[in-house]
C-alpha cells in the first residue's frame, strides 16, 4: 500500500539555524504514529510539515492524500485566552461521549 506521507532526507531551519536534519518518514492508512522526544527537538515543526503549514528547506516531502481527508490541529499556545466564550460546564460536557 503507499504512504499517504513521505518524507525523504527532509531538513528545516528557522533563519538558518537547523531544527531538523536527514528525516525520512513514510506513514500509511490506517497507520497510528507517535512523536515523542525532549523539548526543542522538532516534534511540533516535523508536524506541520506533515500538515503543510511550513515548507521543507531541504529533502522532499510527498503528500498522496484524498482531499476530503480532513486533520485536526491545535497547536500548543502558551498563554490562555480567558475571554474565550466558554463555560466550565461546557468544557466538561465536551468531554463527554454519547
Amino acid at each position: 500500500m503507499d504512504a499517504i506521507v513521505e518524507l525523504t532526507d527532509v531538513g528545516f531551519s528557522y533563519s538558518k539555524k537547523p531544527v531538523l536534519e536527514g528525516v525520512d518518514l513514510h506513514l500509511h492508512p490506517g497507520q497510528f504514529a507517535a512523536l515523542v522526544g525532549p523539548s526543542g527537538a522538532g516534534k511540533t515543526t516535523l508536524l506541520r510539515l506533515v500538515l503543510g503549514l511550513l515548507q521543507p528547506t531541504k529533502g522532499r516531502l510527498e503528500q498522496r492524500r484524498e482531499p476530503a481527508l480532513r486533520v485536526g490541529y491545535v497547536p500548543q499556545l502558551e498563554t490562555v485566552d480567558w475571554n474565550f466564550p466558554v463555560t466550565t460546564i461546557e468544557v466538561v460536557l465536551m468531554g463527554l461521549t454519547q
